[in-house]
């Protein structure tokens, strides 16, 4: 059986944004659809069930934040990824309390904006599955729970990529985006067992990786290219300069 297109809306005023996002897209598989504002996103929702917007969240009228926050309360099977140029700890804040799945900063790149795309699906399918399977092991608040603490994980991993996003490759890169993500969970009032599972889990994503870096690079530097370009970098011997009174 034929695997099922994600459908994607792209709601964006800028028409050059929305184009290349539609063809990029629908070239990796996705069915596509495309709003210049927030009342052309809200009817083409009443039209039909998109799996994800991509929703800019500076939008003329109707606001991004808005239309987010009617998606959340009428379109419960949709995610929403938000796009903005505002570097905006408060936005991303706003936004995930809202209960958006993913956040994102221009400028972006094509293969970020399809790699948030596959994670979103990724985690609706799992957490589908896992609702599917909890239903038959848990009742009544007890799944419930199960369902809020998912959700608020959920919502942590997508605090944390918006967090990553505006931070640059320096030095302490993870750890300032582990705390600032703690940070803003606690502010969306996320349980703090659901807070330390998740910083239990960054830390040993981070030690692994840590690990194979320091692995590759002991390896590097044992190699015998490695081994000739630092002797091509010592300095070479001074040598004294004959005395031209002597001769």
């Amino acid at each position: 059986m034929a695997t099922k297109k994600p459908s994607v809306l792209i709601v964006d005023d800028e028409q050059v944004v929305c184009k290349l996002l539609h063809k990029e897209l629908s070239e990796r598989g996705c069915l596509c659809s495309i709003a210049l504002d927030g009342y052309d996103a809200l009817i083409k929702l009443a039209a039909q069930d998109f799996d994800i917007v991509l929703l800019d969240i500076r939008l003329p009228g109707m606001s991004g934040v808005e239309v987010l926050s009617t998606i959340r309360s009428t379109h419960h099977n949709t995610a929403a990824i938000m796009i903005t140029g505002v570097n905006s700890v408060n936005t991303a804040v706003e936004a995930m309390k809202l209960g958006a799945a993913d956040y994102i900063v221009k400028p972006f790149s094509l293969d970020e904006v399809n790699t948030s795309i596959q994670v979103v699906l990724g985690t609706k399918k799992r957490l589908a599955e896992e609702s599917d399977h909890q239903t038959l092991l848990l009742l009544g608040s007890e799944a419930q729970d199960k369902a809020a603490e998912e959700e608020s994980y959920r919502q942590i991993d997508a605090i944390a990529h918006g967090v990553e996003s505006r931070h640059d490759l320096i030095s302490g890169h993870s750890r300032i985006v582990a705390q600032e993500t703690i940070h803003i969970a606690r502010q969306l009032g996320v349980p703090e067992k659901v807070i330390q599972r998740w910083a239990d889990a960054r830390s040993r994503l981070d030690s692994e990786r840590n690990r194979i870096i320091g692995y590759s690079l002991d390896k590097l530097e044992r190699s015998p290219l490695a081994q000739e370009l630092m002797g091509l970098l010592r300095p070479y011997p001074c040598t004294p300069k004959a005395d031209k009174s002597q001769n």
